[in-house]
């Protein structure tokens, strides 16, 4: 920006002491060269530009490029009116009578050599995650791009860099050249180092039965690692519900926050076994009065095995018929009595409590629902059931045959067979 000059007080129609009094005050400002690193105030800023007054005749202009390495954020948010910056004079007059100045490199001569030292002494930087990028992610170190190898972010693998996106960490200088500016840095030694001292905190306070909150980090076939705070804990795929889970992820997704409890502790092994299940709503409670034993009950047939079947007769509560007890006859397998999703009757045989185990049979229940029919014959069954319409007719004998009737029904001599 020009110094604004009012064309009614040119040298031309000022008198001796005016003009006199101008050239003292112009030699009194400072002067500029290319090169010179000077301080200013900063009196303006929008989202192009900071305008600067240096002292000089005319203002500053920081164009946002030159302002910092930091393109993410807003002019407005890095800057305000009345702070003061170290700035490079780019050039004193860009044509337009402004002096176009640079805080960027005068931050990057001081960073370079703040970086290049932390390198030297493997002293911990503060950064901000800006980007990801293929193999990693880029940091923002004291103004200054750093690459972050994906290995280098956290003492583990991390499948989901973008968690890491706009967070700030500490990070070591791992390689510096200034020549061709290439800076990479890392944190995985210090996150190995945050994670052990979290692990002795937690375990410090962790008691078996607590409750604690933590959000689900990775999924695997047999559970569930949850993220405690820089410890992970295991949920067990059969402790992340009361019913039958084949796969965590038919319960839990990555990001998950929940509340668990737990278990078991192993601070030797650093092992922290946790369970989604809550007490309160346990299934097997009162068991042995919604099920007594020799009662019959609906179940569905869950599950096959070469021993028997499985029977689901509520959520989380499932039973075993045995293959000996499906049916009252020799089974090979019970795929030729029984069908997965099946319905059928079943009678209560025994309940393991302690090992949440129920007994069950189908044979028994069938026995009793669907008797053979000799169970159902009794005396008179016969004489009951005889159909007279099918049986043949008998003559009655009367009382009044005559002996000529009696005589007549006798064989004859001629009717007798002669002997030879």
């Amino acid at each position: 920006m020009s110094e604004y000059k009012n064309p009614e007080n040119s040298a031309e129609t000022l008198n001796p002491d005016e003009q006199s009094f101008i050239k003292m005050l112009d030699e009194s400002r400072m002067t500029l060269k290319s090169g010179e690193v000077v301080k200013g105030t900063v009196v303006g800023v929008s989202n192009t530009e900071v305008i600067v007054d240096l002292g000089f005749k005319s203002d500053g202009i920081i164009t946002r490029a030159e302002f910092s390495d930091n393109q993410t954020e807003e002019l407005t948010e890095q800057v305000k009116p009345g702070d003061i910056v170290e700035v490079y004079v780019l050039r004193v007059n860009d044509g337009d009578g402004n002096v176009l100045v640079s805080k960027r490199k005068v931050d990057n001569q001081l960073n370079y050599r703040q970086l290049e030292q932390a390198h030297n002494d493997k002293t911990p930087l503060t950064g901000k995650i800006t980007d990801l990028v293929k193999g990693g992610l880029i940091a923002n170190i004291l103004g200054c791009r750093a690459f972050v190898p994906a290995s280098q972010i956290s003492g583990r693998f991390e499948q989901n860099l973008e968690q890491f996106k706009g967070k700030e960490f500490s990070f070591h200088i791992l390689e510096y050249d200034r020549s061709k500016r290439r800076i990479v840095a890392g944190r995985k030694e210090l996150a190995v180092n945050e994670a052990n001292q979290r692990r002795q905190e937690v375990f410090g306070d962790l008691e078996v039965g607590q409750q604690i909150k933590g959000t689900v980090s990775r999924l695997v076939d047999f559970g569930a690692f949850i993220d405690l705070g820089g410890v992970d804990g295991l949920i067990h795929v059969s402790e992340v519900s009361w019913k039958r889970v084949r796969r965590p992820s038919e319960v839990l997704a990555v990001g998950d926050e929940i509340t668990a409890t737990v278990i078991a502790i192993d601070s030797e092994k650093g092992k922290i076994s946790l369970t989604l299940k809550d007490i309160t709503t346990n299934p097997w409670n009162g068991i042995t009065e919604k099920y007594p034993l020799g009662e019959i009950v609906e179940g569905t047939v869950a599950r096959l095995a070469s021993f028997g079947a499985f029977i689901t007769l509520e959520d989380g509560i499932d039973g075993l018929v045995h293959i000996s007890q499906i049916a009252d006859k020799h089974v090979n397998k019970p795929g030729d009595e029984l069908t997965p999703g099946q319905k059928i009757q079943v009678r209560v045989m025994d309940i393991d409590l302690e090992n949440h185990k129920i007994s069950l049979s189908k044979r028994e229940a069938d026995a009793i629902l669907y008797p053979p029919a000799d169970d159902y014959e009794e005396e008179g069954y016969e004489e009951d059931y005889t159909n007279e319409a099918i049986a043949p007719e008998e003559e009655p004998v009367s009382e009044e045959t005559t002996t000529e009737e009696s005589e007549a029904t006798e064989p004859t001599e001629a009717d007798k067979p002669v002997e030879e």
